[in-house]
């Protein structure tokens, strides 16, 4: 984030050009700002693509927090925490995406001392908010499909604690941060400019290979060990289980037992130790809806492809970060890094659009996504036969059978 790196030390030959022959620089303006000279030609079309990322970015996730609000979906835990991330990309549209588009278009530091030591903070910390929610919702489906009998987290304390947390990781910046004040040190015609750069004794690189790896690399492997556990839990749930549902008659609460039965020789292969012949699971589980297998297969899908795609559009951007402090930047490659640190940067802003793309495809009724594909001449042909389903849980004492078996009458 330094206004001059290794390689772009333009700004500072004016500044020196000015203190050697202050009638040579009379006509340059050190308080407006000056594009880098590798971007010269070519930030127009970056700042196009980044206004139309922030834009689509902020009304989609306004929309998600919308229809949570709306649907009341906010009561299940999974959306309350997909809640946090729309609300942790409007962020990253409103603040954090215009200030480094500046910040990476413009090599004269004009925004003074404070945003040199609160940028890479504001930059950062929105960034660990999103993934340490995925996390938390990772560990509560974990929790919901594979431990059932535990309580679900407390959506509303984990997001506060993940909001401190990833505030609390980002206050070292500020150590690693200098700014000199030009102003004070040359007098009017610098008056609000000066230099924010990275002090390079205090080794930044051991910091940042420590936050790629605890908020980057960690989490995404926890993710994928627990979305494993969960797939397979799913899987076994979907070939041999049996669902009851039921009514009580206090408060219109909806509860589902679900029986999960073992033949001898699964039980043998899962547990050695095990003499029993038959194992059996219940679960019970009292709630406004109803366990629903198929949703939650979908549920977990939408998830991974959410986790997949936020992870891959800021992989470029946390790699070439790691990484620059071991390549050497000349004049002949600058304006190549600068190209492309601007590039990844507006990647990793493309998971702001992200999330809003598949929570419509996920909460769209199929009436309205045919209509959709209708205005826009997708043309899917639609199905002769549709699937019709009676929802069992509008029948007191229904009984479902998700093995094929017939049940005997209750």
């Amino acid at each position: 984030m330094a206004l001059v790196d290794q390689g772009d030390r333009a700004f500072l030959e004016l500044v020196f050009k000015f203190i050697d022959d202050k009638n040579s620089t009379d006509d340059v303006d050190f308080t407006q700002p000056h594009v880098r000279r590798s971007l010269r030609y070519v930030y127009p079309l970056f700042m196009f693509l980044h206004a139309l990322v922030g834009l689509f970015g902020l009304c989609g996730n306004l929309a998600i927090i919308i229809v949570i609000g709306k649907r009341r979906l906010y009561r299940d835990q999974t959306f309350l925490f997909l809640g946090n991330i729309a609300f942790s990309d409007i962020l990253k549209c409103i603040f954090v995406l215009p200030v480094s588009l500046a910040n990476l278009l413009i090599h004269n530091w004009i925004f003074g001392s404070f945003m040199c030591f609160f940028l890479p903070m504001l930059q950062c910390f929105p960034i660990h908010s999103s993934m340490l929610t995925y996390l938390m919702i990772a560990i509560d489906r974990y929790r919901l499909i594979v431990n059932p009998f535990r309580p679900r987290l407390p959506a509303g304390l984990c997001i506060i604690g993940v909001w401190v947390v990833s505030v609390c990781i980002v206050l070292p910046y500020a150590v690693y941060i200098k700014y000199i004040d030009l102003g004070a040190i040359l007098g009017y015609r610098f008056l609000g400019v000066g230099i924010c750069y990275i002090n390079q004794e205090r080794h930044i690189e051991e910091y940042i290979r420590a936050m790629f790896v605890t908020l980057y690399a960690m989490p995404l492997a926890i993710m994928g060990f627990l979305c494993l556990k969960v797939s397979a839990e799913l899987k076994s749930l979907d070939t041999s289980s049996i669902s009851i549902h039921f009514e009580t008659n206090s408060n219109n609460v909806t509860c589902t037992s679900r029986l999960t039965l073992e033949d001898d020789e699964t039980s043998r292969v899962g547990s050695e130790d095990s003499n029993q012949r038959h194992t059996v699971r219940s679960d019970h589980m009292c709630s406004d809806d109803d366990l629903d297998l198929p949703a939650e297969k979908r549920t977990h899908r939408y998830i991974i492809s959410m986790v997949t795609l936020f992870a891959i559009c800021w992989c470029p951007l946390n790699i070439l970060i790691l990484v620059q402090f071991f390549v050497h930047e000349s004049g002949n490659n600058t304006g190549h890094f600068d190209i492309t640190y601007t590039t990844f940067t507006w990647f990793g802003f493309l998971s702001t659009c992200v999330n809003p793309v598949l929570f419509a495809s996920w909460k769209m009724s199929d009436s309205t996504k045919d209509k959709l594909r209708g205005y826009f001449k997708f043309g899917m042909k639609r199905k002769s036969k549709k699937q019709i389903s009676v929802p069992v849980s509008t029948f007191r004492g229904a009984l479902t059978i998700q093995n094929g078996n017939t049940p005997e009458p209750l």
